[in-house]
């Protein structure tokens, strides 16, 4: 075999080591970034909409959805009851918006940090709330899916009335 065959054979099997290690592309982390924002607008748009179809689509299937005052709900059947409960909250309106998403460098996970709005009307009058969350991604089959979501209050605490 020649130096020139030699190092063709070099060569092919470098490359045919590094297609069978999994070595994937380069993804942009903000081209991700925004890709996870517009994810976050549409699902924003389905809350709004008390679409509850287009409320569950972002999570993946074991999802993990911890809302305040709420035992966990895990997977997406839980997640749905638990969004189709809340759903028949009179009044209610919920608003949302990432203030920070970091996408890790394998762009396979990212988290986003962010506030919302809620009001609805409760048994003692209208209830109003500014809160924060946090948000886990993670990329299944090349899309981006909720892993975790969890939200709480930045207020103090409420006291039931007569108490």
């Amino acid at each position: 075999m020649s130096l020139g065959s030699r190092s063709l054979v070099m060569v092919l099997a470098c490359l045919s080591c590094t297609l069978a290690s999994g070595a994937t592309a380069r993804r942009d982390p903000h081209s991700e970034e925004t890709a996870i924002r517009a994810l976050d607008r549409r699902w924003e748009e389905a809350i709004v909409a008390k679409d509850l179809d287009g409320t569950l689509a972002p999570y993946a299937d074991d999802a993990a959805f911890l809302a305040p005052n709420a035992a966990v709900s895990s997977g997406k059947p839980a997640i749905r009851s638990a969004w189709a409960e809340f759903f028949k909250s009179p009044g209610l309106s919920l608003t949302f918006g990432p203030i920070t998403v970091r996408v890790a460098r394998a762009a396979d996970m990212a988290y986003e940090i962010g506030t919302y709005t809620m009001s609805l009307d409760g048994p003692n009058g209208r209830v109003e709330e500014q809160g924060k969350y946090v948000v886990v991604w993670t990329r299944i089959g090349g899309d981006w899916k909720v892993a975790a979501d969890i939200s709480n209050s930045s207020g103090p605490p409420t006291v039931p009335a007569g108490s």
